[in-house]
């Protein structure tokens, strides 16, 4: 059976971004540590090369685990930062979201054999020592076609259109097809492009903001961020929030809980 999505007028951008505020502020800094938690496992793939498949295997799981704590306090209870590694060690999905890195790390791979054959004189230019760098910049921005670029970005947006839900498509719905779930998500950006757009726009808008206040804005607004999407998510796959199994939690308000009915 297909997977149901629904699909949003372009103001539902805005209701999304409220419900990830009114989320966060219910325990912030848990949110900020959760979000620095996952940057710093990215950080460290780029200085030790040998840690780049355990960070490319963990993503996907830290992932899960963030939006599992934005579900967990939909529901009213509390989250520690210890709940962003849930995913690893309790029953669950967990294949599914092995399985959706290692497609992930081959589409990566895809994507950095692509940018080398389509930019491979603009590489080469760069890689010359001791070249002048009004030189450099001069002969690489003579060396990359206007099509490659084209090509390039093309092929960038579909990769991140098509794994943009996957992670909670996999954990969530259980979808045990990952071309399913790479199918599913990039359907939503067909079918939901204005109100999408317009969420990329105000992201966008607030990390230039950031720029002028060293980007220390960035601590909030990427976990706001990351909440947010997983509440669009929630709005286009799973409209209901499901209850939890702990009968002492007692779920939030609509309003504190960040869910709306759009």
């Amino acid at each position: 059976m297909s997977t149901q999505l629904r699909v949003f007028k372009a103001d539902a951008a805005l209701k999304w971004f409220r419900a990830g505020w009114l989320i966060f502020k219910t325990q912030p800094l848990t949110f900020i540590f959760m979000h620095l938690f996952i940057g710093i496992v990215g950080l460290l793939s780029l200085f030790l090369p040998l840690l780049q498949v355990v960070a490319a295997l963990a993503t996907p799981f830290l992932t899960a685990g963030f939006y599992q704590a934005v579900l967990t306090k939909q529901q009213g209870g509390k989250i520690m930062l210890a709940d962003i590694l849930k995913p690893i060690t309790t029953k669950g999905n967990r294949l599914g979201l092995l399985r959706l890195a290692l497609y992930q790390m081959g589409a990566g791979i895809l994507m950095a054999l692509l940018a080398n054959g389509l930019f491979a004189d603009a590489i080469a230019v760069m890689a010359q020592p001791d070249l002048d760098p009004n030189i450099a910049i001069s002969q690489m921005l003579e060396s990359i076609s206007m099509a490659s670029v084209v090509l390039f970005l093309l092929a960038l947006s579909v990769y991140l259109t098509a794994f943009a839900y996957a992670v909670p498509l996999v954990y969530f719905n259980k979808e045990q097809r990952i071309f399913s779930a790479l199918k599913n998500s990039f359907m939503v950006f067909y079918y939901n492009i204005l109100p999408l757009s317009v969420y990329a726009i105000i992201c966008g808008l607030f990390i230039v903001l950031s720029m002028f206040l060293s980007f220390l804005p960035l601590l909030v607004l990427m976990p706001i961020c990351y909440i947010s999407f997983f509440v669009s998510y929630q709005a286009i796959f799973m409209p209901v929030v499901p209850p939890s199994d702990d009968s002492n939690i007692t779920p939030l308000s609509s309003e504190s809980s960040g869910r709306f009915d759009a």
